[in-house]
């Protein structure tokens, strides 16, 4: 009788004891945005890093709204969130991350105020470099008068150029003619124009249309 107690206190111990615990992974955790007050927009985990990927799962997205001119809303693969544009204060959402990228952008300002991550397998597609700034065109001055006097280069590299005409007589123009540019002042103007011309390779006349022998020419190369 003792034996057979003994064997099933046993037996009971043995099914009471917990088997090997196998890791699970993680899949609820916290993110934090934030939206405003100035124009910035961010994403950041529990640790307060940028987000830029994210393991797939479930997470807790406490979203900051400080201004009442933005939104933070967030979209991707199964998530489509957003805070109101005139609304501020704290909200919560449960969002589920699968494989795919991640937006979030102010609605407002989207050119301006934009961020992504990748989700699961996904990666974020590499960053492209901006073109380069337009060169700002030459400056070039072209004058006439006082009298019969006219002024202008003799010679020029093709481009753009920003020109700025004096024109300081009331009996004579200020025109500029060559391929692609027909422009000129009035006779009885006096003043300074401002002209954003394109000069080819060729040549350019500077004359005046009242005394036709008042005239320079341009030779763009």
């Amino acid at each position: 009788m003792r034996i057979a107690l003994i064997a099933t206190v046993a037996a009971c111990l043995v099914a009471a004891a917990p088997s090997s615990a196998v890791p699970t992974k993680q899949t609820d955790g916290q993110l934090v945005g934030s939206v405003g007050p100035g124009f910035t927009i961010s994403l950041k985990d529990a640790s307060g890093a940028n987000v830029t990927h994210l393991d797939a799962g479930t997470y807790t997205l406490l979203v900051h709204d400080l201004s009442d001119i933005h939104n933070f809303h967030l979209s991707g693969p199964g998530v489509n969130v957003t805070t109101d544009v005139i609304g501020t204060g704290d909200q919560t959402f449960t969002i589920n991350v699968t494989d795919g990228v991640y937006d979030f952008q102010c609605d407002v300002h989207p050119t301006l105020m934009k961020g992504a991550f990748a989700g699961g397998t996904a990666t974020l597609p590499p960053a492209t470099t901006p073109p380069p700034p337009p060169t700002p065109p030459t400056a070039m001055t072209l004058s006439v008068g006082p009298g019969r006097h006219l002024s202008a280069p003799a010679t020029r590299t093709a481009g753009k150029y920003a020109v700025t005409v004096r024109d300081s007589s009331a009996t004579d123009n200020l025109h500029l003619k060559g391929p692609g540019v027909d422009r000129k002042t009035g006779v009885a103007f006096k003043g300074t124009a401002k002209w954003t011309v394109t000069l080819k390779t060729g040549t350019y006349k500077v004359f005046s249309d009242a005394h036709k022998t008042l005239t320079r020419k341009i030779t763009v190369r």
